[in-house]
């Protein structure tokens, strides 16, 4: 039990999954260098910003990863063996660019403030792959701060998503391995992130979800998809847990 001060807090929170992507780590300076490094290597006419929010995060209820919907797009007059071709180029420049990682102002603050207060914390992505998620934990510092990481490599091989109660269901098995391995129940937890399918699977999952309005949701509406609570951003959202007392 979490305890504030000397006294055990009833029905007080002990856990939290947070998602990367767009909701602990800021990806977009990343993803616009890497997305136009590869036009450029397969000459081709480097994008915009506008070019990419419009493509990777306003499609969010499209089915394919961000990145390969932007690629797509913007080599439309392209042969798909192309777009494969510079897709791959893509991938291997993501991968070699840890270095270029950053987080959401406050991550760190909050993970570190919620670890003092005893919470147990950890992260399920939807990248696939685990070990460049790692290596940019431990480049931020986040790594000591969290007990647990899956990513959707650790729900087995790699193959497309191919609907969107599938993006649902994969990410609700994220949650539930890292509760699991957390050993919290979902009634003591809440998952936090930046997107539709976080919320319809916590939702589905029965654990209370907080929306935080970067990454996905700093581009879209998702107030229709409910969640428990919705922020501008992780330091509001350690303000309103510290004012309610570690809880929601």
């Amino acid at each position: 039990m979490v305890t504030f001060g000397c006294k055990p807090r009833v029905g007080a929170l002990k856990g939290a999954i947070f998602d990367w992507d767009g909701t602990l780590a800021q990806i977009d300076d990343r993803e616009f260098y890497c997305i136009n490094q590869t036009l450029t290597a397969h000459h081709s006419k480097p994008i915009g910003q506008e070019f990419l929010v419009r493509n990777y995060y306003q499609r969010a209820y499209e089915i394919g990863t961000g990145p390969r919907m932007v690629l797509e797009a913007a080599l439309s007059s392209e042969s798909a063996a192309r777009t494969d071709e510079a897709y791959e180029t893509y991938r291997k420049l993501f991968r070699d660019t840890v270095d270029k990682a950053k987080l959401q102002t406050g991550a760190l603050e909050l993970l570190s403030t919620l670890k003092t207060h005893g919470f147990k914390l950890g992260i399920a992505t939807m990248r696939f792959t685990r070990s460049v998620v790692a290596a940019e934990l431990d480049l931020l510092k986040v790594s000591p701060l969290v007990e647990v990481l899956f990513t959707r490599e650790d729900l087995g091989p790699a193959r497309g998503l191919e609907s969107l109660e599938e993006v649902v269901n994969k990410r609700k098995q994220l949650v539930t391995r890292a509760l699991d391995r957390l050993k919290l129940r979902v009634a003591e937890a809440f998952l936090v992130g930046d997107s539709w399918w976080d919320v319809r699977a916590g939702k589905k999952l029965g654990i209370q979800t907080v929306l935080v309005r970067t990454g996905f949701a700093r581009y879209n509406d998702f107030a229709k998809e409910g969640a428990d609570v919705t922020v501008n951003s992780l330091v509001e959202l350690e303000d309103r847990l510290e004012s309610k007392g570690w809880k929601l």
